[in-house]
């Protein structure tokens, strides 16, 4: 029987709470944890971080470490700053509290929320669950409208700018040409309009080591990780080149919000 479990400490933070709530900086809830658990003698602390994840939904790699390291026997405690670093889904968040903590013999605080599952004085956790959820959905909505207005006005609202472009230096919500990538776009129409196969310029542009767009993103900005395209970084896939054929960017026009969520727990 393990007599020294691990307590502990979950941090997390999304990139929306980051815009509205400074005070809750992953590094401000570590140095606000560490020094709760040893003001309290909590010994054997142990980091969880969620960097930039909402609390609409529970699918986080911290939190899910977390969870896989309470199924092997190995914490006794988890402690977060308030009810909302651990979740924004009320029910969700209660089912944690009230179920699955208990189920696997693991005490629960919230400190700034006065939550203890060892003491009998939980009554508003469950209102408070709520009020976070209403929280997180007020931001999300501000957001879609925001994203929605910069749209409207014609502005890029993408993560990342379409291939053959880059974000102005100036002005990040305007487009500006990439010169190389540009090139490579302006060949495929060109070779597409001479009557040339999708499959016959993926080889044209494999033969002539062009990185695929993905490849590209990899190489600016570490975006889309994969062995696949470390391996293999100017094979071109047909389907690629049909979408820069597609693409109605390549006409001036600015296409925002063709994918959007039912709902903000439908988020990653």
């Amino acid at each position: 029987m393990k007599t020294n479990k691990i307590t502990a400490l979950y941090c997390r933070i999304s990139r929306e709470d980051e815009m509205t709530d400074v005070s809750s900086s992953i590094e401000t809830q570590k140095a606000y944890l560490k020094r709760y658990a040893n003001q309290n003698k909590y010994d054997n602390t142990k980091f969880y971080i969620d960097d930039g994840h909402t609390g609409a939904n529970f699918e986080r790699p911290g939190f899910i470490s977390l969870k896989e390291d309470i199924e092997n026997d190995q914490i006794g405690i988890v402690i977060t700053k308030d009810l909302s670093r651990l979740g924004r889904d009320y029910l969700t968040t209660g089912y944690y509290i009230e179920h699955y903590f208990p189920l696997h013999d693991v005490r629960y605080i919230a400190v700034n929320d006065q939550v203890d599952t060892d003491k009998n004085d939980n009554d508003f956790a469950p209102f408070r669950n709520i009020m976070n959820e209403w929280y997180a959905r007020d931001i999300g909505n501000k957001i879609r409208s925001a994203y929605k207005t910069k749209a409207l006005n014609g502005d890029f609202t993408g993560l990342f700018p379409p291939y053959g472009y880059d974000r102005d230096p100036k002005d990040k919500h305007r487009l500006v040409l990439n010169q190389s990538q540009s090139a490579i776009v302006e060949k495929i129409f060109q070779l597409y309009v001479q009557g040339t196969s999708l499959y016959k310029i993926s080889r044209i542009l494999k033969q002539q080591k062009v990185l695929t767009p993905r490849a590209d993103q990899f190489r600016l900005y570490g975006a889309y990780d994969s062995e696949n395209i470390k391996k293999y970084p100017y094979d071109w896939a047909s389907q690629s080149i049909l979408h820069i054929l597609r693409n109605e960017e390549y006409t001036g026009k600015i296409i925002c919000n063709k994918h959007q969520t039912s709902s903000l727990k439908a988020r990653n």
